[in-house]
Formats: C-alpha cells, sequence, structure tokens
C-alpha cells in the first residue's frame, strides 16, 4: 500500500546534486555505488532492480553493519511507472516489488539483509 503522493514537489531540489545522484529513464541494475535515484518512467514504465550490499565496519571482533539505502524519486508525469525489484527476489514491505506511478512520488530503501523496508510517500 503507498501513502498519499506529494503535489508540491518539495523533493525536487535534494535531488538536484549530489556526487552519488544518477538519473535512470530505461530499466537497469542499480549499483550499490548509487545513493539517489531520479527516474522517469515515460509511457510504457521501467524497471530498477536495487542492489542489496552489507558493509562490515569496525573491528573484526566487534563489527558494525552498514546496510544498502537508496534514496528515489519520480521524475515525470507520463503514465509509466517506476518499478523496483530485487535480484534475488527479496521482498519490498512484503510485497514482490514497489513502485512509483506519481510524478514526485519518492521512496527511501532500506535493505536489512533479508528484505528491502520501504518509506515513502
Amino acid at each position: 500500500m503507498q501513502s498519499q503522493v506529494s503535489t508540491n514537489a518539495a523533493l525536487t531540489p535534494v535531488f538536484e546534486n549530489g556526487a552519488a545522484l544518477t538519473r535512470y529513464s530505461a530499466s537497469a541494475v542499480v549499483p550499490a555505488s548509487v545513493d539517489f535515484i531520479k527516474a522517469t518512467g515515460g509511457a510504457a514504465g521501467i524497471a530498477l532492480t536495487l542492489t542489496p550490499m552489507i558493509y562490515p565496519t569496525g573491528s573484526p571482533g566487534s563489527p558494525t553493519f552498514l546496510y544498502s539505502v537508496y534514496y528515489a524519486m519520480k521524475d515525470d508525469a507520463a503514465a509509466g511507472a517506476v518499478s523496483f525489484i530485487d535480484p534475488n527476489g527479496a521482498m519490498f514491505n512484503g510485497q514482490s516489488s514497489y513502485e512509483l506511478t506519481d510524478q514526485y512520488q519518492w521512496a527511501i530503501f532500506c535493505w536489512d539483509g533479508i528484505g528491502w523496508h520501504v518509506l515513502g510517500n
């Protein structure tokens, strides 16, 4: 279930700058090095495959783990959805995929080692 859609594009400036911002207008695999995804679904929609990663940090005896986090926004008003999938079939809040269907709709994807937690509008 998706929550209400932002209509004022207040998040657009957040997605305009940044070293790890990547724009997508066709289906692709999103590498772990990407932090911000700005996508256009076009008329037919696209599918983006997120790369789940776990980064161990700290001492080997007591490691801390950092998990993949992606920030994504659908940038166009076209009818095509931007769908997010996992290469191994992991779930997104209990669903097999997650879609952004409206312009300026956004989501944050957090990998926990088993599945994706999604926060968004």
